[in-house]
């Protein structure tokens, strides 16, 4: 849904060295007690190293991958280096004219280089779904499973190599009934993507551009393909952000992203947000957003405001 949002770069902007992901921040570290190893590090560490730069993990989209709110990037979830493993968990709220999404999920990546993810939405109607009549407060259930491959390049690095990355999504509706009834052909689709992501650390600029070929509805909470359209087409999924010297660890910026027009029962709108992002270190992060979804299930205007949070390893 929205949201948005985004990767927050600062604490690196000016240090990054050639490589980010073989560098180490200064974060708190978080240690599970020693393993008995003679270098004092404990199982914990050892697994999850945490090497990566501050917010090369991205955020947590509503389809759970790594990236921002709205959009799936390049980057790979968690801090792991390309000798260890990554992980990262997030809760998401949008909140919006006539509805509201929770989502709930998490991601891991290996390597620095591939990323599974998992999220769950609780998309609810609120009182608009007595007026749908599909009853008061329906809730929409929306599980996404996704995998991630890093293709080449690395977002932080100083080269002007963008980190590529293509990626797929499976995505299952439980609402079949109603899903059905709007005039959608499927409870079950696939996505699939390709992302490229780059951060300009000199100027503290971050570009995101990415290809999206889906049918999903609203991004599938309400199903996939329909009476009017029920083949893929590419969309676009575009963030950009900026990441001021004067304060490490925040980011602002805008996204945008395209979507399918498939229902003849109602129109879908592109989604737009505006972001603010602050990593407090590599634990915490918190994300505000002003989001604008348009049209969704006959209802105008959708706007309103998101939140996420998020903590990293």
């Amino acid at each position: 849904m929205s949201l948005t949002v985004v990767l927050s770069l600062g604490a690196f902007a000016v240090s990054q060295t050639a490589h980010a992901a073989d560098s180490t921040a200064s974060g708190p570290q978080v240690t599970l007690g020693d393993d008995g190893n003679n270098n004092g590090k404990s199982m914990f560490r050892t697994l999850f190293d945490g090497q990566r730069a501050l917010g090369t993990s991205g955020l947590s989209s509503l389809e759970g991958a790594s990236g921002g709110g709205i959009a799936s990037w390049a980057t790979i979830g968690g801090y792991g280096s390309d000798k260890s493993a990554g992980m990262a968990l997030h809760y998401s709220y949008v909140n919006l004219t006539s509805y509201w999404d929770q989502n709930v999920g998490a991601s891991m990546g290996f390597f620095d280089r591939v990323e599974i993810s998992y999220t769950h939405n609780f998309f609810q109607t609120r009182g608009t779904g007595a007026k749908l009549g599909i009853g008061n407060g329906y809730q929409f259930d929306l599980d996404v499973a996704g995998a991630k491959v890093r293709l080449f390049g690395h977002v932080a690095d100083n080269t002007l190599i963008p980190q590529v990355a293509i990626g797929g999504m499976y995505k299952h509706d439980s609402d079949g009934r109603v899903i059905h009834m709007v005039g959608s052909k499927h409870t079950d689709g696939g996505d699939a993507y390709l992302a490229m992501t780059k951060l300009f650390p000199k100027i503290g600029i971050l570009i995101d551009t990415t290809v999206r070929f889906t049918k999903g509805n609203q991004w599938g909470i309400l199903g996939f393909g329909g009476d009017q359209d029920n083949n893929y087409h590419a969309q676009f999924e575009g963030s950009l952000g900026y990441l001021p010297s004067f304060i490490p660890g925040l980011v602002v910026g805008v996204e945008y992203r395209t979507k399918p027009r498939n229902q003849r029962f109602t129109d879908e709108s592109n989604w737009f947000d505006v972001y603010t992002s602050y990593f407090v270190n590599k634990h915490l992060n918190v994300t505000l957003a002003y989001v604008s979804l348009g049209t969704i299930a006959t209802y105008k205007n959708q706007t309103g405001f998101y939140f996420s949070g998020q903590t990293g390893f």
